[in-house]
């Protein structure tokens, strides 16, 4: 039996200011399966004929919630805090990758 790799982005942003972050909920992330979280810097387009742009994130922080609930049934999510870690405004992507037996 193998594992495949599976991914799929959740979550894209436009206009992070440097320095700051933004908290983002998944509800209802896959159970008793391996999966982790990645984001990804998408900076906006360079200008003129020799511009650049540059965007730089990472994630710091990775929070799973339970809610136990005798009535609505349990629901789980998870917190993904990213911070822009680069000196201008970048957007960017947030990435769900996990494993599945085939």
């Amino acid at each position: 039996m193998a594992n495949d790799i599976q991914q799929e982005k959740i979550y894209s942003r436009t206009g992070l200011a440097a320095g700051s972050s933004q908290t983002v909920t998944w509800k209802n992330p896959p159970q008793e399966t391996p999966f982790s979280f990645w984001a990804a810097a998408n900076p906006p387009g360079a200008v003129g004929p020799h511009g650049t742009s540059h965007g730089a994130v990472e994630i710091t922080d990775v929070v799973h919630h339970y809610d136990r609930d005798n009535y609505n049934g349990d629901r789980h999510s998870v917190a993904i805090t990213v911070k822009n870690v680069g000196a201008t405004v970048t957007g960017y992507d947030v990435w769900m990758t996990w494993l599945t037996t085939s």
